[in-house]
């Protein structure tokens, strides 16, 4: 048998015969997880399969809305980072040298105060630092109903109950423990 030479997607050499037993090995990789996902399953197994590609996009989905909080975040401690050097900075240029007295250090603590308080106000009332915060707050609640949804998705599928009905069942609980307490009120 001979082997022809020739370069893989990846611009390695490679022969056709190892070329083929690669095909081979995919081939009955794929079959054996077909035939896998076809048992018969006990328990929520088989449900999570049903429901794969579903999962999939909910995990891209949770996913990004991490990627997205993370970024707004990192933008938002920069921005917390920046007033806190430039807070530092003042402290250490209008402070003085040397405590020697106590005054001195009353002068130190009121200028650390100071610097930090109007770094600070002017950061939190800065257009740049709402709209981050903003975002920030978007981003961790919508990663919030995303997790939850998904979690509830989960619930379904192990036959437990959603945050959802248990709310209802909540709520049923406390007007039946409101009639009872107007029964015993009125006397019957």
């Amino acid at each position: 048998m001979t082997e022809e030479h020739v370069k893989d997607k990846m611009g390695n050499d490679a022969t056709n015969a190892s070329l083929h037993i690669q095909e081979e090995q995919m081939t009955k990789i794929l079959h054996n997880w077909s035939e896998f996902n076809k048992m018969p399953t006990i328990g929520p197994f088989h449900a999570f399969f049903q429901d794969f590609k579903s999962y999939a996009q909910d995990l891209l989905n949770l996913g990004q809305a991490i990627f997205n909080a993370q970024t707004n975040l990192n933008e938002y401690w920069k921005q917390i980072n920046i007033a806190y050097v430039q807070a530092t900075k003042e402290v250490s240029e209008r402070a003085p040298k040397q405590i020697n007295s106590k005054e001195d250090f009353e002068q130190y603590r009121k200028i650390t105060i100071n610097a930090f308080e109007d770094a600070f106000t002017n950061l939190f009332s800065s257009k740049e630092f709402s709209v981050t915060y903003g975002k920030v707050s978007s981003d961790l609640l919508d990663l919030f109903k995303k997790m939850q949804k998904f979690a509830e998705k989960n619930l379904k599928v192990l036959n437990l109950p959603t945050r959802d009905e248990m709310d209802q069942v909540l709520k049923d609980i406390h007007e039946i423990k409101r009639t009872i307490h107007d029964m015993k009120k009125s006397g019957l």
